[in-house]
């Protein structure tokens, strides 16, 4: 278990068990009868029926002063305060109660009391009481009870006492003087609440940070007083609840904020540090740095860094950098730098860089760079660079550049660069990889292999001036299409070719088009010396119908080789004889051939 979490664990441990304690000793009831006998005998009597021990110092309290009191089945706290005059503080500690001195102008008084249900008569537990101006509170326990220490600033106080599916209510105290005052509270009528999915009512509570950094008691005292908010210039604790703010910290928003462990504050309006972890019920802005983590309930507006992960549960506005990973549940305008995954569940416009994985959800207008993968749900305006792979879920304008490969399900008005494949549902750009696929295209396909879904795709048997059996599979569009051939000769002239090509078509009326085509093939003549022919050919169509045509036409051709020597019964001249080859030097011949044939598909 993190060493953070364990001391957070043992802190709140120790402070429960504290509370649990107060609440029993000083809260026994005890009865009294005395007259004119010494304190200390007194004090006897009431540690003896309340099974405890008193201690104090000697010199602060009149031990052999006599005193009369009168008291029947009133708590110990009650008796105490009737038999000092209210001059002493108590605490405790195991078994004992420690009596102290006041300090002169040490003004502190002591509200107690219970919450009672006006209803049905029952005490209220886990209610929460709190005075809104000094920011003091507590929650009621199994049996309603509450005890509240108030500073003596003004002749009256109020305090507010709060709890789900109740009516808010107040009740004014006097200052100066220990009481005990009773409090009903009215339950509200039952309604179904309207719960959204988006925005501030997805709580910091309900997330997986929540629910183990903070305990139940201030997840309790967050949902009885949601709709009470302070502004104060600062704060600082220990850990959620142990701070300048104690329980009420949920339910500030300050201007400086440091955290030794961690925090829980309603909101954050100027710089924020934790050491573990900060946690902001409401909006953050300017500056928020957490060791660990950072959780944001609402907007954030500015500069959040986090050693390891970075949490907004609505919009983030601002430059966004966490070690491992950053959450953004709404929409991102700035930077959102992470470690090794970044995940925006809104729409981006500015720039995701990330170690391992980019995703945002929604739309993206600007950069998405990872060293494996981006991801995008809706439309990509802008760069998507990765080291793996790209996705854009309706349609990329711009540039998907990956090692691997590109997936747009939309229509891409841009560049998809990949090394291995690229795929558009509608291309209206440019793709250049070895395999491209397309459903429809009005764009360009380069790579070894084009395959338009809906789009060109034609099978040509021909012959020419050097092979005679010829076959050539075209696909892509009709702006750029590329050609897969092989071809083969038989008898005392053998070979054997393959090779790829581009093409493009050239419209001039319903039943005749150019097609003007460059090819590339190797020729295997039996030997492991191969050799190279290069084609430039116009080649004339005529559309017979809409499967079929008939085409012939000029080429431009180059033999190019190192060595050339043909085994025999293999073809030994290219090209053959009456086409009047002009030479390239040591290393080949060109001259004017020519090919004919047929397409269908």
């Amino acid at each position: 278990m993190p060493f953070s979490r364990t001391l957070t664990i043992l802190i709140l441990i120790i402070t429960f068990s504290f509370q649990v304690q107060a609440q029993g000793l000083l809260n026994k009831t005890v009865t009294v009868e005395a007259k004119k006998q010494k304190l200390s005998e007194v004090l006897n009597i009431i540690s003896r029926q309340g099974n405890f021990y008193f201690s104090y110092i000697s010199n602060i309290l009149p031990q052999d002063s006599l005193v009369s009191i009168s008291v029947k089945n009133k708590t110990v706290r009650q008796t105490l305060d009737q038999l000092l005059d209210g001059e002493y503080l108590y605490k405790e500690s195991g078994n004992y109660i420690i009596l102290f001195k006041k300090s002169p102008g040490q003004n502190y008084y002591q509200v107690t009391g219970f919450v009672t249900d006006s209803k049905t008569g029952q005490r209220v537990p886990n209610a929460s009481v709190y005075e809104r101006q000094q920011l003091i509170s507590t929650l009621t326990n199994n049996d309603g009870y509450f005890r509240l220490r108030l500073r003596d600033k003004t002749p009256t106080a109020a305090i507010s006492i709060s709890k789900d599916l109740y009516t808010d209510t107040s009740v004014l105290v006097h200052a100066g003087q220990d009481q005990e005052v009773a409090v009903n509270i009215s339950p509200v009528a039952y309604q179904l609440r309207v719960v959204e999915i988006t925005g501030h009512n997805m709580k910091v509570e309900k997330t997986w940070w929540g629910r183990t950094m903070l305990s139940s008691r201030q997840k309790m005292q967050s949902l009885n007083i949601g709709s009470f908010f302070a502004d104060k210039p600062y704060q600082a604790s220990l850990t959620p609840g142990l701070g300048s703010h104690g329980r009420m910290s949920s339910q500030v928003v300050n201007k400086f904020s440091i955290n030794v462990i961690g925090g829980y504050t309603a909101g954050v309006d100027g710089f924020e540090l934790g050491t573990v972890f900060n946690i902001v019920k409401g909006n953050m802005q300017h500056v928020q740095i957490g060791g660990v983590l950072n959780v944001v309930g609402g907007k954030t507006n500015g500069v959040q860094i986090a050693g390891v992960h970075n949490q907004v549960l609505d919009s983030m506005r601002g430059v966004q950098i966490g070690g491992v990973s950053n959450i953004v549940e709404s929409s991102t305008n700035g930077v959102q730098i992470s470690g090794v995954i970044g995940q925006i569940r809104g729409d981006m416009e500015g720039m995701q860089a990330q170690g391992v994985l980019g995703i945002v959800k929604g739309n993206t207008v600007g950069w998405q760079v990872s060293g494996v993968g981006n991801y995008t749900g809706g439309e990509m305006s802008g760069a998507q660079i990765s080291g793996i792979y790209n996705y854009a879920g309706r349609g990329a304008s711009g540039a998907q550049i990956s090692y691997i490969g590109n997936i747009s399900h939309g229509t891409v008005r841009g560049v998809q660069l990949g090394s291995l494949f690229n795929y558009a549902r509608h291309l209206k750009g440019v793709q250049i990889g070895l395999v491209n696929i397309a459903d429809t295209s009005s764009g360009y396909s380069i790579g070894l292999v084009n395959i338009v879904k809906h789009g060109y795709h034609k099978l040509a048997v021909y012959t020419s001036d050097v092979i005679n059996y010829n076959v050539a599979w075209k696909t892509g569009s009709t702006k750029l299409y590329s050609i897969l051939l092989a071809g083969f000769n038989t008898g005392d002239r053998k070979v054997y070719s393959f090779g790829y090509g581009i093409g493009r078509e050239f419209n001039f009326n319903k039943h005749l088009f150019l097609a003007g085509e460059i090819t590339a093939q190797n020729m295997y003549t039996g030997t492991e010396e191969t050799s190279q022919m290069i084609r430039i050919q116009p080649l004339l169509n005529f559309r017979i119908s809409n499967k079929v045509s008939i085409f012939a036409g000029p080429s431009l051709a180059f033999h190019l080789y190192d060595e050339w020597n043909p085994k025999p019964g293999y073809l030994s001249e290219i090209p053959g004889a009456g086409y009047h080859p002009f030479k390239l030097g040591d290393s080949g011949n060109g001259w004017v051939g020519w090919q004919a044939g047929i397409t269908i598909f």
